[in-house]
This record gives structure tokens, C-alpha cells and sequence, in this order.
């Protein structure tokens, strides 16, 4: 029975999506190109376990140059990570964490429309709200848009560099580096030097 809700609802958001022009890629992520870069992200969290199927929609921007210069520091490459993410129950008038619901696969159809209409209403204005290096640097610091604080700290520093804030680049790699400490035998404090040793050579002396 799960199995028939997941097919039926992953071809209806399928169809949904696309037909507003929004790009399927890898799993349940949907992305729409902004311009300059920038893409409105969408994810789908699944709760399968149990019937009914649940989905936790999670509307975002992901920024590509931002992304793309982590992947070739870091190594770890993703073409669909967002930049900056919020559960779309959260931007709603609520304020409160949402799910969909599919309790048979005729409903599919239906749920996917709400899947759409959350987008359009709350996604794409959150997404178009941040996508400027301005607004997204305003975000990354407030915090509470990036689940990760450890990947907060690798964007902040980025992104200045990506601005031509050499000085606000040092400045975010140095606040980084006192938070880790010198003990590199932590992985995190391991990969978070290497980072700032790397980023620090691109830097112009």
C-alpha cells in the first residue's frame, strides 16, 4: 500500500512541477532557475514508515557559484544541496511544522497541488526575497536557514570571497578557526583547516 502512495504522489508532484516549470532532480528535490545563478529549491521529506504517507516540504535557494567553489575546496561535490533551507511550514502565516498527507493514490493528485500552491505562495517568495549576495550573506548569519552551523561557517567566508571581501573573508576564516581550535584530530576541525588553508590561497596577497 505504501509503495502505491509513494508512486502515485511522486507522479503527480512529478507533473505538477514541471508543468510550472520547475526541474526534477536527483530524489525529491525541484529547483527553478532565478537568474544569476540562483535557483529556488524544493525538497520533499517523506515519512513512509507509517501510513499514511507524510511529506514535510522544504522550500529554499541554492546558489551556484557558492556551491560550486565549496564542492572544488571540499571535495564533496552535490549538484542539488540548497544554500539556504526552511521547512515551508515555518514561512506560513502558522508558523508551524506542516506535512501533506496521501492516504490513497487518488488523493495524489491533490496533495500535489497543495505541494504547489505552498510553493508559489511561501517557496518562490522566500527564495526570490534571498537571492542576491546581499540578502543571502543577511541570512547565513542570522543563522536558523542553514540546519548545519559547521556548513554555515564554510559559507559565510566563501561568499565573501566570491564578493571580493578579502579583509571579511579573513576575518570569517579566523573567526572559524578560533571556534574549531588547533585539534586537528577532530574531523570537522581537520576539514575546517584544510578549508581555510585553501580559500586563504586564492586570496591576493
Amino acid at each position: 500500500m505504501m509503495r502505491d502512495l509513494i508512486a502515485a504522489f511522486s507522479t503527480a508532484t512529478r507533473d505538477r512541477m514541471t508543468g510550472a516549470e520547475w526541474r526534477k532532480r536527483t530524489g525529491d528535490i525541484y529547483t527553478h532557475d532565478l537568474g544569476d545563478g540562483f535557483h529556488a529549491w524544493v525538497g520533499l521529506n517523506r515519512a513512509s514508515k507509517q501510513y499514511p504517507l507524510k511529506i514535510n516540504p522544504v522550500v529554499g535557494l541554492r546558489y551556484d557559484p557558492l556551491e560550486r567553489l565549496l564542492a572544488d575546496i571540499t571535495g564533496a561535490r552535490s549538484q542539488t544541496a540548497a544554500t539556504i533551507a526552511q521547512s515551508v511550514g515555518y514561512l506560513t502565516p502558522g508558523n508551524s511544522f506542516l506535512q501533506l498527507q496521501v492516504t490513497e493514490p487518488d488523493d495524489a493528485g491533490q496533495v500535489a497541488d497543495e505541494l504547489h500552491d505552498l510553493v508559489e505562495t511561501y517557496g518562490l517568495p522566500f527564495a526570490r526575497q534571498h537571492a542576491n549576495t546581499d540578502a543571502l550573506l543577511t541570512a547565513l548569519r542570522a543563522g536558523g536557514n542553514v540546519p548545519n552551523p559547521d556548513r554555515a561557517r564554510l559559507l559565510i567566508p566563501a561568499l565573501h570571497f566570491l564578493r571580493g571581501a578579502t579583509d571579511e573573508t579573513r576575518a570569517g576564516l579566523a573567526q572559524g578557526l578560533a571556534h574549531y581550535g588547533q585539534s586537528t584530530s577532530m574531523p570537522v576541525v581537520a576539514e575546517y583547516h584544510r578549508f581555510a588553508n585553501a580559500l586563504t590561497t586564492r586570496l591576493p596577497a
